[in-house]
């Protein structure tokens, strides 16, 4: 049985970047809504994106493409896409595909947060 997909996006103006939550499943018929979310941040001049997938239950072949154009896009366009709280599928799928070395992942969306704060704002370590 699918989950749909439902996707929220937050922008986080302090740290210059937006948070995309993925709920669901990414699959052949849903993946599309993702790419299209990216898409849409990229041409708003929003290449810096955090992807939650805390609460991704499913990703087929064709929702690790739509996370490689997203990366590949927001890289293009002077940003990058970082994971956060990444599922046990999704991490596991990685992982088997040998694609985890093509995402920076953090522990939570807090951290991600912190990773995109201008170097100028971080607290001290």
């Amino acid at each position: 049985m699918s989950r749909e997909l439902s996707i929220g996006v937050d922008h986080h103006e302090h740290a210059g970047c937006t948070v995309i939550s993925v709920a669901g499943d990414i699959d052949h018929n849903s993946s599309a809504l993702l790419g299209e979310t990216i898409e849409r941040l990229i041409s708003e001049y929003r290449p810096r994106i955090v992807i939650d997938a805390q609460k991704i239950t499913f990703c087929d072949s064709t929702g690790l493409r739509v996370l490689l154009r997203g990366a590949r896009m927001t890289s293009e366009a002077g940003g990058w896409l970082r994971l956060a709280r990444v599922s046990d599928i999704l991490g596991r799928l990685l992982q088997i595909t040998g694609l985890s070395a093509w995402f920076p992942v953090d522990a939570d969306v807090a951290a991600s947060l912190t990773q995109a704060a201008p170097r100028d704002l971080r607290l001290p370590d």
